[in-house]
């Protein structure tokens, strides 16, 4: 959000686009990287690629969430978009049980944000910003901000 400041505006004008924007946030940015680890029981071919049966698979949700073939410019923050569908909690029955009570804690979060800090901005250049490393989860070490002005 903080690095697309029309969009940050435009949230600020409608804060009725806050449930849209928390899937929207979730998709782009989901705090786990990759799915359980699941074994193939039998050969199976995704995309061309065969993989025999016995191995190890990881479903990367971050590439899932950022796939051209389900969202148009899925690199880009958009508002508006049409979020449903993410992986971000998970699918099926490994979805997350919480999911509910986090994406009504994100909207009550930025809504808080946006409405306490008119003015909130980085404190760094984006290419500062160090990610947890780490190949389950996902998320910033620390978050520099200010207010700008």
């Amino acid at each position: 959000m903080l690095l697309n400041p029309e969009q940050l505006e435009g949230l600020r004008a409608n804060p009725e686009l806050l449930p849209g924007a928390v899937e929207e946030f979730l998709r782009l940015e989901s705090p786990v990287n990759t799915g359980t680890m699941r074994c193939t029981e039998e050969e199976v071919t995704i995309g061309g690629t065969t993989i025999p049966a016995g191995e190890v698979v990881l479903l990367g949700i971050g590439s899932a969430n950022r796939d051209p073939d389900r969202f148009e410019r899925p690199d880009e923050l958009d508002l508006d978009r049409a979020t449903r569908g993410s992986l971000a909690f998970g699918h099926g029955i490994h979805y997350c049980l919480g999911a509910v009570l986090g994406r009504i804690e994100g909207e009550i979060a930025f809504r808080v944000l946006l409405d306490r800090f008119p003015a909130l901005a980085l404190a760094v250049e984006p290419g500062e910003l160090r990610w947890h490393n780490s190949i389950l989860l996902r998320g910033l070490t620390s978050l520099p901000v200010g207010t700008d002005g």
